[in-house]
């Protein structure tokens, strides 16, 4: 019987060499994607806007380190402010800056922004919406909502108050046991909290 013979193997470690040029280009239909909407109707006047922007630059933190390119949406009555998709967090913080209260609400131009901004392209894609009220005409918005899911895009609510939430969701894909958040307290961490959704699946 003949002896067993001990060998070393050594080989380049996969590290030691720099990702190619062509990496980046790569990734990118992998990557998730996320559109941050949030209230800005005159209801959210004072604190309540005060701590939703607070949440939603949490939130944009917890998405970038999650890999996904984040955009923005301050709606109301239609759209008051809307930030491209970008893995640089500055112009979506930016645009959080100059939220300012005004109008009611409707949520159906946001829900058609969405599919426009999201849906011919690929990887995890999100609409995360945060709302004080109503969502204005349900039906415009309910078919807005499925044509999203029917091109995969998931919709996570967070709704200020119980009817708030209720009213959400009827347009959210997943997640209603946590769609409520129940005082001004908590907007900033309801808020932040949607990015959880992201980090299950970046």
């Amino acid at each position: 019987m003949s002896d067993w013979i001990r060998r070393s193997f050594d080989a380049v470690g996969v590290t030691q060499y720099k990702p190619g040029k062509h990496l980046a280009a790569l990734q990118e239909p992998h990557l998730g994607k996320v559109i941050l909407c949030i209230d800005v109707s005159s209801s959210m006047s004072g604190t309540p806007l005060k701590e939703a922007v607070r949440g939603a630059r949490e939130f944009v933190a917890q998405a970038v380190d999650a890999r996904y390119r984040v955009g923005l949406i301050l709606w109301n009555s239609s759209i008051a402010r809307s930030v491209p998709l970008s893995a640089d967090p500055g112009p979506v913080l930016a645009g959080l800056d100059r939220a300012y209260p005004s109008g009611g609400t409707n949520v159906t131009p946001t829900l058609r922004a969405g599919i426009t901004a999201l849906g011919s392209l690929t990887g995890d894609r999100v609409l995360a919406v945060f709302g004080d009220g109503d969502i204005g005409p349900v039906a415009a918005a309910v078919a807005a909502a499925r044509e999203a899911a029917a091109l995969g895009i998931r919709i996570i609510v967070r709704g200020l108050g119980s009817h708030a939430a209720a009213s959400l969701a009827q347009i959210a894909t997943e997640g209603l046991e946590v769609a409520e958040i129940t005082g001004s307290g908590s907007i900033a961490s309801g808020i932040a909290g949607m990015a959880t959704s992201l980090r299950m699946r970046s």
